[in-house]
This record gives structure tokens, sequence and C-alpha cells, in this order.
């Protein structure tokens, strides 16, 4: 990693100090982790190094340990990692083996860049009332590494006399809720860039893009706005940097998330 990939690197991460899609069809069991552990631990496997001396991923906010749901109202799970290259967020539902998780298949695709560095959010929702307890685990992964955090999350008690609709989804439209997006992305001049902005609505919610200065972006021969919602920079310039912010509305309202895009400069030999 260049001097300036270095300091950059430094400062992103003492300012997040101060401050997936989900596989909902999982329910195996998580044999070796204790429900009462926030989880938090790596696991490094042997693949191509990058430019990095060593990839890395770390949470910057932890999912909590426990929830409880309260009567007819959803859950949300928030969690969020940094990492080299471009690390991923998902989540497991239920309790499989941690020599499992690695397996699992990624369901969040993202763009491979060994010069990256990306903090990324993810909102696991829970939309339907529970009828017991159940275990939800965020997992990270970059290149070489992999991280886990994993939250229980309880049914509201004394329901006795509602079991019959506990496990069946909320009906009804739901504002936009954005549950998965970049909050930082550093990368080096001229490459190429792909936000996330994965929306839960109900209807369905349209999507679109406003740069730093409030303006619509309207797509060009380096920006556009892919049908997942996703927005594509290519060849990312020095005047690219700045926030970019995604809009998710329907009938019932809308939501927004920041990405701050960092174009570093190639060191010059």
């Amino acid at each position: 990693m260049n001097i300036h990939m270095l300091v950059i690197a430094q400062l992103v991460l003492f300012a997040a100090c101060i401050q997936c899609r989900a596989i909902d069809d999982v329910d195996n069991s998580i044999e070796s982790v204790d429900e009462s552990d926030d989880g938090g631990e790596t696991h490094s496997h042997q693949q191509q190094r990058s430019p990095f001396e060593e990839d890395w991923i770390k949470f910057v906010k932890k999912p909590p340990p426990t929830l409880i749901q309260t009567l007819g109202q959803s859950v949300e799970i928030i969690c969020e990692v940094m990492g080299s290259q471009v690390p991923t967020v998902q989540w497991v539902v239920g309790r499989l083996p941690l020599s499992e998780i690695d397996s699992v298949e990624s369901n969040v695709i993202s763009e491979s860049s060994p010069s990256a560095i990306v903090r990324v959010r993810s909102v696991h929702i829970i939309d339907h009332m529970l009828s017991e307890k159940r275990t939800y685990t965020c997992v990270g992964r970059t290149s070489g590494k992999t991280i886990y955090s994993t939250t229980v999350v309880y049914p509201q008690p004394d329901m006795k006399d509602l079991l019959q609709v506990r496990d069946k989804p909320f009906t009804g439209p739901q504002k936009p809720r954005i549950v998965y997006n970049e909050k930082f992305h550093l990368d080096l001049v001229d490459s190429n860039l792909v936000l996330p902005c994965k929306v839960h609505a109900r209807p369905r919610a349209e999507v679109f893009w406003m740069n730093g200065e409030g303006k619509l972006i309207e797509p060009n021969h380096r920006l556009k706005i892919l049908p997942s919602g996703d927005l594509l920079i290519s060849n990312i310039k020095w005047e690219d940097m700045g926030a970019y912010r995604c809009i998710a509305r329907n009938a019932m309202g809308k939501d927004t998330a920041d990405t701050f895009v960092y174009p570093a400069l190639k060191e010059e030999k």
C-alpha cells in the first residue's frame, strides 16, 4: 500500500472509532456460538494477496447481542463493517456451525477492487412476529477474512393467545427502508465503483441518486443507475470526490442513505 493510501486509511479508521439481503431460508443450528456472546471472531483464508500488506476487516457497529420484538412491530438489526478491498455483509438466520458459515454462498454481489477501503452498512428486517427466540448472525467478509456477530431476538412475552398469528408476514404497504449501502468508499483514481442501494419496501420503491450539490444524477458515459438501484461510477476522477445520496421513495414515504466517495491519487514512481 502506498503512503498516501496508508495515511488516508488510518484517518478513516480513526473517524470510524469516533463515531444484505438476508438469507431467510436457513434455519439450522450454530452449534458453537454462545447466544450470550456478540461474536466477532475472525477467520483467515489462504487466498491471493492484495496490494495491502494484509487484508483486514473490522466491525464499526456490531448488532446488539439481544433484542425483544414488540407486539405487531417489525425489528431492524443494524451491522456495519469496514475493510480492505470491498467487504460484504450478509445475514444467516437460525443456527449454523461456525465451520459452515464460510461455505454459505454469498448473496451480495460486489466489485472486486484490491485497492479499495470501504465501510458497509447492512440492516436485517424481521417483518413478521416470531413464535420463538431466533438467532441472526451478521457475517462480514473480505477476500481473506470473515467476521461474525450474533443477535438473539426474543418475542414479546405473555402473548400465548396470539400464537396463531406468529411467523406470518405483516401485510399492508410499508415505507422504504434502505437496507444495504456503503457509507464510505475510497479507491484509486480511474477505478470503477458500484455504490449499492438495496431497499426493503412495499409497494416497490423508486430509487434515484443525487450528488453533493443536491442535483439529480443524470446517466452519462461515466455515471449509470443500474436496474438494481445501485450507482455505477466508471473511471473515477478526483473531481468525483464527495457525497452521493440514494433516495428510495414510494407512496408511503421515503428513505435516504449517503455514501462519501474518496478517489485516491496514485503514487507517482
